[in-house]
């Protein structure tokens, strides 16, 4: 195996970290019933008040599954163009989605849960614009991924077989 398909296949693993991380986030908001966006919200006469409407976790914990079903997706199929341009608009969407909730509209502060995620988003966002065009355009492998690994499968399946005696 050469450096390009082990340095694909540690970014289809980044990738599918990133759509675990969606999944906690997705269980995260269906168990606690409160959410970290939306969680405060302004009175006329700028008094903080808390939500406690569980609609916005639900929202949210079905937006993280989406976009986790997304970048699985891009994770399978990173070698099809509109795949990763799905993956590229999943995460974008998703960093301004938390950088408007803290920003623009103050339901949330500039925490973890806000940082963290724009940070890891905008890392794969990075990587996603950069890496798949290099390999795009790489000669493609004639022979498909899964046919490769079980011919490697059978023919150590022979080197195993016990001889016959004559």
């Amino acid at each position: 195996m050469n450096m390009e398909q082990k340095l694909m296949y540690a970014f289809r693993g980044w990738i599918a970290f990133v759509a675990f991380m969606d999944l906690g986030v997705a269980f995260r908001s269906f168990i606690e019933k409160r959410c970290f966006l939306g969680e405060y919200s302004y009175t006329e006469s700028d008094q903080l008040i808390e939500q406690s409407d569980p609609t916005l976790p639900r929202v949210l914990g079905m937006y993280s599954i989406l976009k986790a079903l997304a970048l699985i997706h891009c994770t399978v199929f990173i070698h099809y163009r509109p795949i990763i341009s799905m993956g590229i608009c999943s995460l974008l969407l998703t960093i301004i989605m938390y950088f408007t909730e803290a920003l623009y509209y103050h339901s949330t502060t500039l925490n973890f849960y806000v940082i963290f995620p724009c940070v890891l988003n905008g890392l794969t966002l990075i990587a996603l614009l950069i890496l798949p065009k290099r390999f795009l355009e790489a000669p493609t492998v004639i022979e498909d991924e899964n046919a490769e690994l079980l011919r490697q499968a059978t023919a150590f399946r022979r080197r195993k077989a016990p001889k016959k005696a004559a």
